[in-house]
């Protein structure tokens, strides 16, 4: 009886041990970690000196902006999320990434981590690895209220990462 409950309890060690391995692998592959480090001090640069010309070269135009929708120069305004084109984001959606959230964001990490990334997966059937977003808070949580977070997502494009778009929660 005893060597039973032995070799049972070691299956249901070793099934709960392989399970958390096969899982969802968040761990960043060599290629990965390297190409979100050149995103990331692309990104930082950006946003620190306000240059929309290199943030423009950081998206995949055109994306979907959640808070965006509060820019007074739409004419467009579904009150959701808007569709942001380069030439949406070259009149006015660019302010954004150099709004005091995004900013301080961006000192708060004053290198390159990647804890701050975190996996995407498809909408679908959520099995397919398909970017990562990074999170910044827009409101803080207070005792009112549980706040406003942000995401900003990233998908590989041609090799880099770009950001395809931008939510927040709730």
């Amino acid at each position: 009886m005893t060597r039973f409950l032995t070799l049972t309890t070691a299956i249901l060690f070793s099934l709960t041990i392989y399970s958390q391995d096969t899982n969802f692998d968040t761990k960043l592959s060599v290629q990965d970690n390297s190409l979100l480090a050149n995103f990331w001090t692309d990104f930082k640069n950006a946003v620190n000196t306000n240059d929309k010309i290199k943030l423009a070269t950081l998206c995949k135009f055109p994306f979907y902006c959640r808070p965006c929708i509060d820019g007074t120069t739409l004419k467009h305004n579904n009150h959701v999320n808007i569709r942001v084109t380069k030439n949406l984001y070259n009149n006015s959606q660019y302010k954004l990434f150099f709004d005091k959230p995004i900013k301080d964001e961006v000192t708060k990490h004053k290198t390159f981590d990647t804890y701050i990334f975190i996996p995407t997966f498809d909408n679908r059937h959520f099995t397919q690895q398909i970017g990562y977003k990074f999170s910044y808070t827009i409101v803080a949580p207070s005792q009112n209220w549980e706040g406003l977070q942000g995401f900003i997502f990233l998908e590989k494009i041609n090799g880099k990462f770009m950001i395809t778009g931008i939510d927040t929660v709730p």
